[in-house]
Formats: C-alpha cells, structure tokens, sequence
C-alpha cells in the first residue's frame, strides 16, 4: 500500500482500488455469470434487506446467486478463483489482515437492477465486535472481517448500490437507527462509485450498506470476506479434495481453517 492508501483507509475505512481487473478478466467474469444467469434469483421479499425504511424501499429484492462460483465447470469458475488469491489486492490484505490471512466466506454476488431495494446500513466501530473490528497500533492497521468487493459493471455517482459512513470504522458511538435507515443525516452517508474492474475494500468494522439502484445497466459486484489466519466470523467447513486438488497453491492457502501457528503465506 501507498503512503496515500494507508492514510485514506485508515481515515475513511475504505479504499477503491481501480484497474485491478483487466477488461479481459471482466468479460470473463461477466460471461460466466452469463452462462448461469437462469440461477440468479432476486431475493424473496421476505427477506427485504430494506427494514422497513421509506427511503430504502424498492420494487424488488437484489439478484443473488446460490451455489459456489468457485465450484463452477471450467472455464466458469476460472475468473472467480482468480479472484480469489489476486495478485493485485494481495499486498492490500497483507498490510490490513497479516500475513497468512484466510478467506472466511464467499464469493458471493450481488446485482441489481433498477427498483432494487437498498440494505439498511450495518456495522460500526460500535459496539465493538472482536471478529469484526479496525484498531491501529504499533504503526500499523489491525483488522477483523474485510471485504473484497470486485465491481464487474460500472457504478456512477448517484447509481445507488454500495455506500458508507466514512470514518465509522473508528467511532466510540453507537449510530442512530434513523441514520442505519438512510431517514436522517444523508449527507453523511457516501455513495461508492467505482469503474468496472476495480475492487473496493473496507473493514466490516464500517457503518456501511446499499442504497436503492438507479443505474440505467445492472450493477454486478462479487464478494469475498477474508479475516486474520486465526479468525472465524462465518465458520469454516473443509472444501472438497476435487475442488482443492484443482486449484493453485495460493488458492488452496484461501481456504484454509483458522488456525495461527505456521499458516501458508501467500505474497
């Protein structure tokens, strides 16, 4: 990371990392979600993600899938597992999770298309979650649960989709549930926009959420949560030998149990 990265990711929570993907890695992606696109289903509206919120409220749930993109047939699964141990946010999760970091769940997508629903926001430095956390000390970053968010579709200012309370990583107070459901204080919740082929990384520790999507195209983000080597927020269960016996080193080093002692460390 550079001097300016370390300094905005400690000061907003957050960081947008463009040109991460190349175009070709992009359509690649873009065409496998293609291929199984009759397996993406909006989510049911019992399960809004809105909570009720006026200003969140849309016409229909968000696209998600529910199988394993990593799982695919070739070559579908092949950008996806690339994703997975990128050599371009490598240094990134080194510098905020540690050496010998481990994916803790994902990848998952989430797309939306115009009249999609907004999620209430979530997360903040309070209450403290110790699986879910950002601390600075020492010289240096210390962070629970932290996303890779890969963007596989441009999102303009004003879009909707993924926003934020910068700064929230570091708050002492609890935030307001009018302000979780986008109903007072806009002005301190910042929308993310970010080219197709970027990758935009924050803490879990962040105050963060979706607005209502405006954009004219679909918005297609994949994510991947990865914690310290140590530590599980969302449980682990063995992968498959045939699914591990088919990827590369680093990727297998991903998909590791959280343990501490001796972790295979990817660079």
């Amino acid at each position: 990371m550079t001097e300016h990265e370390r300094y905005l990711f400690d000061l907003r929570g957050y960081l947008v990392v463009e040109d991460a993907l190349s175009p070709d890695d992009v359509a690649a992606a873009n065409d496998a979600l293609d291929r199984h696109w009759d397996r993406v289903i909006p989510r049911a509206r019992e399960y809004s993600l809105s909570g009720k919120s006026t200003a969140l409220h849309g016409e229909k749930g968000r696209l998600e899938c529910h199988f394993n993109l990593l799982s695919l047939e070739r070559p579908s699964c092949e950008p996806f597992r690339r994703m997975l141990a990128h050599p371009t946010i490598i240094p990134y999760l080194n510098e905020l999770l540690g050496s010998g970091f481990r994916l803790d769940h994902g990848p998952g997508l989430i797309a939306m298309e115009r009249g999609c629903e907004g999620h209430v926001l979530h997360g903040g430095g309070e209450p403290y979650d110790p699986s879910q956390f950002y601390v600075y000390k020492n010289g240096r970053m210390f962070n629970g649960l932290t996303v890779v968010s890969w963007q596989l579709t441009d999102v303009h200012p004003g879009d909707g989709g993924f926003c934020c309370i910068p700064g929230s990583h570091k708050s002492n107070c609890l935030c307001p549930v009018d302000i979780k459901l986008y109903e007072a204080h806009r002005d301190c919740v910042h929308q993310v926009a970010a080219p197709a082929g970027s990758a935009v990384i924050f803490t879990e520790a962040l105050t963060h959420g979706t607005l209502p999507w405006t954009g004219q195209g679909q918005r297609r983000s994949i994510l991947f949560k990865y914690s310290p080597g140590f530590l599980a927020w969302g449980g682990w269960s063995p992968s498959p030998d045939a699914l591990l016996n088919d990827m590369t080193k680093e990727q297998r080093a991903m998909l590791e149990p959280p343990y501490r002692p001796n972790r295979p460390v990817v660079t």
